[in-house]
């Protein structure tokens, strides 16, 4: 494969995510020339990617201009758009549509080559290249608590196995050289014995992912105090950025060193460094590129069910995810994110680092209002496991079967874990039952619908699918999931024959029928479980009675 052309309209923290998939390529297809075609106001973190032949940019901003400008003809502005077309007007092999939204899924389809991801028809209706199209359109972005992250179904959608020996990330050799000296200079200045540089990322796009101004002082003079860590307040080269890492410093028992550095002298800080905390951030995609350690805080609207740190050393602290509101715009600023805001503090981070990163003795985890989670591979790849603090059993086990079913339906395979928390045996018995329940009450409806497809009765079905539409609006994501591949391929069929329809709802029966298969095996798992742990009790009573 010899000419590869990736869409990717996102931002800085996707454009660096975007580097495992580049690394993963290249690794498959090594005499591949990959080019990137991207917004023009993020070149400066795609010329950081290694294995990147060409960048191609679209100066959307002064389209806009000359769109909105009453001085210009609009022709300005598809003269502008126009240059971005004839650069990428050639024969490409493969075309991934990275950010599958309107513009790159337009370009796709203009260009109209080997693809993966979506595009149009002539109709104007989305064409998927395989069913981890539709899992990345059309179920994760309609899921809150996502059973599979975005690195993971890229590379299932592109159909290939991540590898991460190609060197993603350039690192300039002269930064690089400068860090290490300066660095070394700090451990022994700080007369510390064997001190860990822990990198602060101090500000974030949106205010409600930003730790704390409070709790982020309360952290830092933490760090000074313990004999084995020195904090690094981590800043881009903005006067906004420098005012407030001032006043900051300014609060503090004793000044933190503040390194400001763009994009091209990051990764060098980062590698130099021993851990990084930060909130939801492209510094964080890059850290995990580097393969440097991390400390996630998620917090206000940051996805880490779809794109947490990737690090199997790293972790990951929120509040509650049930408390949680994901929704992301311009204007969001609910009630809850501030709320969340709040919740994570200093003393949580430290107690996260003293125990998982410097191997100290800590008691217990005194804040009942977060989760720690730490990503774990299965077979299909990387999975966010709740390993301390507050857990949500029917989340966790919601997620668990979603991510099962998408890879029996997908693969037809099955994973080899399972999703039961064993402190919590009760409530998964109970929660099985009434999933059991919802999925007869879906079935209903389904084969209702098949019915009135067989008998030709246009009317009778338009209700029944209008029934099902309601349904899917008011279930729980996992019984949800098959109806969101039927909506995917029934809506996109512009005027769909009763043969159609039928074809998609006997689909959607088979994916029901996946989900019973499910329900039933986790039931016995339960009850095996309950048996042993029975079992276990029995005989600790009997060998107390002995005793």
């Amino acid at each position: 494969m010899k000419d590869i052309l990736i869409i990717n309209f996102k931002r800085h923290g996707d454009i660096f995510q975007m580097g495992r998939l580049v690394s993963s390529l290249k690794n498959k297809h090594p005499e591949a020339n990959i080019t990137i075609l991207i917004n023009k106001e993020f070149e400066k973190s795609a010329e950081l990617l290694n294995g990147v032949k060409n960048i191609i940019t679209l100066d959307r901003k002064k389209i806009v201009s000359y769109k909105k400008n009453k001085i210009y003809s609009n022709g300005f502005a598809l003269d502008e758009f126009g240059k971005t077309i004839k650069e990428i007007n050639k024969s490409w092999n493969l075309v991934i549509n990275y950010s599958n939204d309107r513009i790159s899924t337009s370009l796709a389809s203009y260009i109209n080559k080997e693809f993966k991801g979506i595009q149009f028809d002539l109709n104007c209706n989305v064409k998927y290249s395989n069913e981890w199209a539709v899992v990345f359109n059309d179920v994760l972005t309609q899921q809150k608590y996502a059973p599979l992250n975005f690195n993971d179904c890229y590379h299932k959608m592109v159909g290939i196995e991540e590898n991460n020996s190609f060197n993603a990330l350039h690192v300039s050799n002269e930064y690089n050289k400068v860090c290490h000296q300066n660095f070394l200079k700090m451990r022994k200045a700080e007369g510390k014995i064997d001190p860990k540089l822990i990198a602060i990322q101090l500000t974030a796009s949106n205010i409600n992912k930003m730790i704390e101004r409070q709790e982020l002082i309360n952290l830092i003079n933490k760090l000074n105090a313990q004999e084995d860590t020195i904090p690094l307040l981590v800043i881009a080269p903005s006067s906004d950025e420098r005012s407030y890492a001032n006043k900051i410093n300014s609060e503090l028992d004793k000044k933190a060193v503040t390194i400001e550095a763009q994009f091209s002298a990051l990764p060098s800080v980062l590698i130099n460094c021993d851990l990084l905390i930060t909130p939801d951030t492209a510094i964080k995609h890059m850290a995990d590129i580097l393969d440097v350690p991390t400390i996630e805080l998620s917090m206000g609207p940051s996805p880490f069910l779809k794109q947490g740190t990737t690090n199997l050393e790293s972790m990951i602290i929120t509040p509650r995810i049930k408390d949680r509101d994901f929704a992301y715009g311009p204007s969001a600023h609910t009630e809850k994110q501030v709320r969340n805001n709040e919740i994570i503090k200093a003393e949580d981070i430290i107690y996260v680092l003293n125990k998982y990163f410097l191997n100290k003795e800590e008691q217990y985890l005194q804040n009942t209002d977060i989760s720690i989670y730490q990503i774990k591979h299965d077979e299909l790849g990387g999975f966010y496991k709740n390993i301390e603090g507050r857990i949500d059993t029917e989340i966790e086990l919601e997620r668990y079967l979603s991510r099962d079913f998408l890879y029996r339906k997908i693969e037809r395979k099955t994973l080899s874990g399972h999703g039961i928390v064993e402190s919590d045996l009760n409530f998964t018995y109970n929660w099985l039952e009434q999933a059991q329940g919802e999925l007869i009450k879906s079935s209903r409806h389904v084969l209702a619908a098949i019915k009135a497809t067989l008998a030709q009765d246009t009317q009778k079905l338009q209700a029944k699918l209008a029934d099902i539409n309601l349904y899917i609006g008011h279930t729980s994501d996992y019984c949800a999931l098959p109806f969101l591949f039927y909506r995917a391929k029934i809506n996109n069929i512009e005027t769909p024959t009763l043969s159609e329809v039928e074809h998609i709802l006997i689909a959607l029966k088979n994916d029901l029928q996946i989900q019973f298969e499910q329900i039933k095996e986790v039931s016995i798992l339960v009850r095996e479980s309950r048996s042993r742990l029975r079992e276990e009790s029995t005989k600790e009573l009997l060998n107390e009675s002995r005793s």
